[in-house]
């Protein structure tokens, strides 16, 4: 479809350029018959160009390419010579039919006497069009280009994303498996119940993989299932503290983006001290910015995730965060006596993502 049919106002103003180049031929008819040479030109020059629009197909089907430029440049001066011999023969027949008004009977002689000229303002006009139907081609194919450039980059970053999502599982599995072995050698029941737990939560955590977003409540639904494995496991040592705000836990939140902190507090955290130890998970709603905070005991002298930074859940975290936001979240850390906390902030946002 020729691009001035693509949007609503683009055929008017197109028009409105024309009225404004109908002014050269009113001045070059001379004098007499004002508004019979008004009329003759505006309708011509109008004429003229909705003529002109299949030039569209014409520059398009013949570039001026490096190759075949001077074929193209030849059909192309070709068809504008005949556009101004198009353009002198409307102003002819115009001048006929309004030299019936007894005002505008001087019309034909005016157009007569200025064939050249109204031939060479014809040729003129036809260059402009080809160069306006060649600059539509070229701003449509740099469109074209863009819309390629965008969608590789969106499936370049979908790829990414689907990577990231996938490193997740093997390392909790790598986890888990931990878990169970562990349980095997000293409570047999409980190594059948963390893996009753574990094929639950792998359940959960596949269908939740397979969108790129979910609401904080299902994300959270799910990493409760991987600490009820663990508390197989920790027993006592493991007490949750929840300060959930229910407002933000129907906010979106990328899948599977609370189970690598979830760990990293199991692992370096609370896997590592004696005594029982709360893991404190906060969520809230904060000048449309979304706000959760894990919280976890650290042994003293402990080495955790700071002191580890190509970590794979923080990093993968991280990465992710800017894969869907850019600059627009962040997973920030603080590491003080005894306590280490990971707080992500995020838009709030209801909707679920593009």
């Amino acid at each position: 479809m020729h691009p001035l049919f693509g949007t609503r106002f683009a055929l008017p103003v197109y028009l409105l350029a024309w009225t404004a180049l109908a002014i050269v031929p009113q001045v070059i008819l001379g004098q007499g018959a004002p508004i019979g040479r008004a009329l003759v030109a505006l309708v011509a020059t109008w004429t003229f160009s909705l003529f002109t629009l299949p030039g569209y197909y014409v520059c398009r089907s013949l570039p001026l390419s490096p190759r075949h430029w001077r074929r193209s440049l030849g059909v192309q001066a070709t068809v504008a010579l005949i556009w101004s011999g198009t353009y002198l023969a409307s102003f002819e027949v115009l001048a006929r039919l309004a030299a019936v008004v007894p005002a505008w009977t001087l019309l034909p002689e005016l157009v007569a006497g200025s064939r050249a000229p109204l031939f060479g303002v014809g040729l003129l006009l036809s260059l402009l069009a080809m160069a306006f139907h060649h600059l539509a081609l070229s701003i449509e194919a740099r469109g074209v280009a863009l819309e390629r450039e965008a969608s590789s980059l969106l499936a370049r970053q979908r790829a990414e994303l689907g990577a990231l999502r996938a490193q997740v599982h093997p390392h909790f599995l790598f986890n888990s498996l931990n878990t169970v072995s562990a349980l095997i050698g000293y409570d047999p029941a409980g190594a059948r119940q963390a893996c009753i737990e574990l094929g639950a939560y792998l359940r959960g955590a596949l269908g939740a993989g397979e969108r790129p977003f979910v609401s904080l409540r299902e994300e959270w639904e799910l990493a409760e299932m991987y600490l009820g494995v663990e508390a197989l496991r920790l027993g006592e040592r493991l007490q949750i503290v929840r300060e959930l705000d229910p407002a933000a836990l129907e906010r979106q939140v990328p899948s599977l983006i609370l189970q690598p902190l979830i760990e990293n507090a199991i692992t370096h955290g609370i896997s590592r001290v004696t005594e029982p130890s709360p893991l404190r998970v906060r969520a809230a709603l904060r000048d449309e910015r979304l706000l959760v905070e894990i919280e976890n005991p650290i042994a003293t002298g402990a080495s955790g995730p700071v002191g580890r930074p190509g970590g794979l859940g923080l990093a993968n975290v991280r990465a992710r965060l800017a894969a869907h936001y850019g600059s627009l979240a962040s997973l920030g850390v603080v590491r003080s006596e005894g306590s280490f906390l990971a707080r992500l902030d995020l838009p709030s946002k209801t909707e679920v993502h593009p």
